[in-house]
């Protein structure tokens, strides 16, 4: 009874680490996977290289504090009409300042100072985790320590493959969607213009009738005016009374409301060709693409103080994944509040931007294929009737 309990148990747990193994590879669970990955990074690199940013910044602030020092001290201490004895003292004092400062940049001095700015913040480091794995690579902030380099390729070596991993997920995902408005929109379109096409039927019988009125109301008149109008006639204008046979009038009747018809179905055949072979245009997906890189372009224009060429050189780069790093938001990122949401908002442009350049790959291959079959059923067929 107890084995049988175990095993019971322990079937439980196996199908609940299935259900959570199947959840992360759903697309919510990707998405969810690589952001908590990110963020778990942003929290240990933030741990690990944080500490060894302060005691740096501070190393050089103290240096540069006892050099001001010495510079004072000496003017009350050495004779004032000595200037060599002076500038001996200062000098060895710069010279020792110059060296810590080597010193410090060696180990990752930036220049910011300590307790104003610095580059691994919570946000900083999140940033920094995003760039690893989407191999972006800016190379402003790196890791400096050593255990923070080693942590650096093992992060690396998982979320690389995982980042591809929700990039073609994701990215297939957004391509239907982004298909699926596609074919809304050109649904919506024929149904405009099946409308307008009834709505045109619809003012051509009015104007039909209304000119068969007019002959009608003109032929009893000359009729009258002739006195040829017997009782036996009747006073309508129809294709009857206009001589025509009864049948031949009945086939007309037809053939108009036969035409009227075929419109209509032409119509609808025309739409449901078009969906079914429904593939978003070459210029469509690269316009929204270039909506993309301007949208970014103009926000950090407005954030950063850039010519727009910079700013869309920027996005350009990072969405490419090039990352030069010549260029970087925030270069004086400092601890204040709306440094730190610059931040975030770039870390979510980054890696939606990514998602949606996955997308138009998507897209774009799938309509470089079909171009390729159509140019290739096109020679084909010419080869079919230059053999016949």
């Amino acid at each position: 009874m107890g084995r049988r309990h175990r095993r019971s148990k322990v079937t439980r747990v196996v199908n609940l680490v299935k259900r959570i193994i199947a959840f992360f590879f759903s697309h919510v669970g990707l998405c969810a996977l690589v952001i908590g990955y990110a963020l778990g990074g942003a929290i240990i690199f933030r741990a690990v290289e944080s500490p060894h940013e302060r005691e740096i910044q501070s190393e050089v602030t103290r240096a540069r504090h006892e050099v001001v020092n010495v510079a004072w001290n000496t003017t009350f201490t050495v004779n004032k009409l000595d200037r060599a004895q002076w500038e001996r003292t200062v000098y060895t004092q710069i010279k020792k300042f110059q060296k810590k400062c080597m010193w410090a940049i060696r180990r990752g001095y930036d220049g910011k100072e300590f307790g104003v700015s610095a580059q691994w913040t919570f946000t900083g480091s999140f940033l920094y985790s995003l760039t690893v794995i989407t191999t972006i690579g800016y190379g402003n902030t790196a890791a400096k320590t050593y255990f923070g380099k080693t942590l650096t390729i093992v992060f690396a070596i998982i979320g690389i493959p995982l980042m591809l991993l929700f990039l073609t997920n994701i990215g297939d995902v957004m391509a239907k969607i982004f298909r699926f408005l596609y074919a809304r929109s050109i649904r919506l379109k024929y149904k405009l213009i099946l409308w307008h096409k009834k709505r045109r039927a619809a003012k051509i019988r009015r104007a039909n009738s209304l000119v068969a009125k007019l002959t009608r109301a003109s032929t009893n008149r000359s009729y009258i005016g002739s006195g040829r109008l017997g009782p036996g006639v009747r006073d309508d204008c129809s294709l009857e009374s206009l001589g025509v046979p009864a049948a031949a009038a009945s086939d007309v009747h037809e053939l108009l409301a036969a035409r009227v018809h075929l419109d209509q179905l032409e119509v609808k055949e025309s739409v449901e060709a078009q969906l079914q072979r429904i593939s978003v245009p070459l210029s469509l997906v690269l316009l929204t693409l270039l909506a993309y890189l301007v949208a970014g372009s103009i926000l950090f224009c407005l954030w950063e103080g850039w010519t727009f060429l910079d700013s869309f050189y920027f996005c350009y780069i990072s969405l490419t994944t090039i990352g030069f790093g010549d260029k970087f938001p925030g270069a004086s990122v400092g601890n204040d509040k709306e440094a730190q949401e610059k931040l975030v908002i770039t870390s979510v442009y980054l890696l939606f931007g990514m998602a949606l350049l996955a997308m138009c790959f998507n897209l774009a291959q799938e309509e470089v294929v079909n171009k390729v079959a159509w140019i290739a059923n096109k020679f084909r067929s010419k080869e079919d009737d230059e053999y016949d």
